[in-house]
């Protein structure tokens, strides 16, 4: 009898669990693609720190960004144009305003200090 009430509890537990587990319980910070995280422009400003070759994409060490809680960091940021890393040197101050799309932080606006 204590085993058949044992497999009962172990196929229950076995049932719940992929429910469970699919629950965004807010410890997995992965995003699914094609979502928009946040449609709120984000102001920030920084140093560049590495320009792709195709100019679709840049490294900025960025400045805290209060409104994410994010500290300064190091990080790639993607851009909606790549004309707008063109006038962009290694080492340039800028201010920015991006998206958080698709996974990713993507860079609507862009200006030299």
């Amino acid at each position: 009898m204590k085993s058949k009430i044992l497999s009962a509890v172990y196929i229950s537990v076995l049932a719940v669990s992929p429910m469970v587990w699919g629950m965004d319980m807010g410890e997995n910070h992965s995003h699914p693609k094609n979502t928009v995280i946040s449609e709120q422009t984000i102001h920030a400003s920084g140093t560049v720190k590495q320009l792709a070759n195709n100019h679709e994409s840049l490294r900025i060490f960025h400045d805290p960004i209060p409104a994410l809680n994010w500290p300064s960091m190091n990080m790639p940021f993607d851009v909606i144009d790549h004309e707008l890393t063109h006038p962009l040197n290694v080492g340039d101050r800028v201010d920015f305003e991006f998206i958080q799309k698709d996974g990713k932080n993507v860079i609507v606006r862009m200006k030299k200090q």
